[in-house]
């Protein structure tokens, strides 16, 4: 038997959220996110309702991060101020080796960065993910892989990132 969650709880929830952080959640953040797509019909309309502008379509936006960086997503956005909170020096969308179009989200050192944001969710997106992952092992790149989990509903970057 699930509980129903009143619509007051939920943009309640939103608000709170975003007095906390000074920004609206992603899906992923908050716990109520499958009852306001039952109550509301859609992530973004329950945004709407809480008097909030929803995050944009995915990739139509750049966000900037807060050293200047253009990032492509809002995830990458997080990942990038982090760096720049903690006074790592990073370098954004560096090209591959043998370069087939392909950059790395972020480089430190020789560390190489990826954020795989939607790994699993596109085929498409998948199968450039093996072919950055191929670069990877072709070219003995030291890569380090984030995925969602490691920035939501907690940012773990200090430890995967040992910083």
């Amino acid at each position: 038997m699930s509980l129903v969650v009143p619509s007051k709880t939920i943009v309640l929830k939103i608000k709170e959220f975003v007095g906390d952080n000074g920004r609206i959640p992603l899906k992923r953040e908050i716990t109520y996110y499958k009852a306001a797509r039952a109550r509301f019909g859609t992530w973004n309309k329950a945004i709407k309702a809480a008097g909030f502008d929803p995050n944009p379509v995915m990739f139509a936006n750049r966000h900037i991060a807060n050293d200047g960086h253009e990032c492509d997503s809002f995830s990458e956005k997080i990942i990038d101020d982090w760096m720049f909170e903690k006074g790592i020096e990073h370098k954004r969308d560096v090209p591959y080796p043998g370069n087939k179009g392909f950059t790395c989200d972020f480089v430190i050192g020789n560390k190489w960065i990826e954020f795989f944001g939607l790994a699993g969710q596109h085929k498409k997106y998948d199968l450039l993910k093996r072919r950055k992952l191929n670069l990877v092992k072709r070219y003995n790149i030291d890569l380090v892989k984030l995925f969602p989990d490691d920035i939501f509903p907690q940012n773990k970057l200090n430890l995967v990132l040992n910083a």
